[in-house]
């Protein structure tokens, strides 16, 4: 299959306060790291556009996981006793979101977490876009991470992006896969504070997306290396 269709699209950043995170109980929501509560948010966006959460596969997609709960965990580690809080260890795998929304909303399908540094989001594309096409119906694409704790460097912003993808066909809102491409495309053009974000290619699907929406167009996608032995994915829009 050579095209999918985004039926609705989210992103959170910091310019919309601290995510709500109303998918998620209270008490959830009190303990969940911002990274896991950035993903509720998202997704409750497209809950809300109509996604059929209950039925939909999930994949997840984060560069660098829980990393401020990781972060956490190894300052314990080193100071005092050693001890770890249970509660964090519990807490800090990477697919700690998806689980907790599963919990939340007792989903009992299918959940993919994928991390590839700053390819993060062209494999989890390439995983969500392979459902569609061995006959998932509806796929929820959702990639988070956290600010970077102050310890680590580069430090980027907290970012989380969601698309609600299902079987293609024609006109707008369609993403259709050109193939591949031999020579690494040009970084697409992002906001000042995404530029080394490791998912800035999702925020530029969503607005090629939505332009394409606005202007009966499709959203062409290629895949294609950036690195030398060819293995690093990256999306190159047109």
């Amino acid at each position: 299959m050579s095209a999918v269709r985004v039926r609705a699209s989210a992103t959170w950043t910091a310019e919309r306060g601290a995510p709500r995170a109303e998918l998620l109980p209270l008490a959830s929501r009190r303990r969940c790291s911002l990274g896991t509560r950035m993903v509720a948010e998202v997704t409750a966006d497209l809950v809300s556009a109509g996604l059929p959460i209950a039925t939909a596969a999930i994949v997840h997609g984060t560069a660098f996981g829980e990393i401020v709960t990781t972060a956490a965990l190894l300052d314990m580690m080193n100071d005092g006793s050693g001890e770890l809080s249970p509660l964090r260890f519990a807490g800090s795998v990477h697919n700690t979101a998806p689980g907790q929304l599963a919990i939340a909303l007792g989903l009992g399908g299918q959940s993919t977490t994928v991390s590839a540094g700053p390819h993060t989001f062209a494999a989890a594309w390439i995983e969500a876009v392979a459902l569609v096409a061995t006959g998932t119906d509806d796929v929820l694409l959702v990639v988070a991470d956290e600010p970077m704790p102050t310890t680590i460097r580069p430090h980027h912003d907290g970012f989380a992006a969601a698309l609600w993808l299902s079987r293609g066909g024609e006109g707008p809102g369609v993403a259709r896969w050109l193939g591949t491409i031999r020579d690494a495309p040009a970084s697409p053009r992002v906001p000042a504070f995404l530029h080394d974000h490791p998912l800035r290619f999702a925020w530029s699907m969503i607005e090629a997306v939505r332009t394409a929406s606005q202007t009966a167009t499709e959203v062409c996608v290629r895949i294609g290396p950036d690195d030398a032995r060819g293995r690093a994915p990256v999306l190159a829009l047109a």
